[in-house]
């Protein structure tokens, strides 16, 4: 592991994290299975830059940029503004503090309260995609780590939500 990793777990629970962990991209798991729920499942579909169908960078393009990272943390946070907000500022530390050019983060972006699609998005430097909309199967990835994905009786997600920054 590269010196400095913990200091952006810490980071992020300083920030408000609930918790944050190191994970090694080989445990990430996929399953295009989640591209379907999202495409099936979620009211986001077509309606957001960050979301497909309009994730300008194909699945194929970025698993082949997935196989070079190094390692990843996942972080859990009680609501999706915040989490985008740490997942962005862990990126950008990990990239000025610690040497990873190509830090990544992966977050629901809710930058706005909506969506300026299909006109350009006001915020591209904050825009971040979601795990799901490149078929991260976001339980069974978390379920080792002891994190859980929740839902209430109404099948909605219980206040918690879950965001990635991918470090080289």
């Amino acid at each position: 592991m590269r010196m400095g990793y913990e200091a952006l777990i810490d980071k992020s629970v300083e920030m408000g994290a609930l918790e944050a962990r190191l994970v090694p991209p080989k445990e990430i798991v996929f399953d295009a299975r989640s591209f379907l729920k999202c495409r099936f499942g979620c009211n986001r579909w077509g309606k957001y830059w960050t979301c497909p169908p309009n994730l300008e960078l194909t699945r194929e393009y970025f698993m082949d940029a997935f196989q070079k990272y190094e390692q990843s943390i996942f972080i859990k946070v009680p609501d999706p503004k915040l989490g985008q907000e740490i997942a962005v500022a862990i990126e950008k530390e990990a990239m000025l503090s610690h040497g990873c050019t190509f830090a990544f983060a992966m977050a629901m972006c809710i930058q706005c309260e909506e969506c300026a699609f299909p006109d350009p998005c006001r915020y591209p430097h904050l825009a971040r995609p979601s795990m799901d909309g490149y078929g991260v199967d976001i339980g069974k990835t978390l379920e080792p780590l002891g994190f859980r994905v929740e839902f209430d009786k109404k099948g909605e997600f219980l206040p918690v939500w879950y965001v990635m920054v991918l470090l080289d």
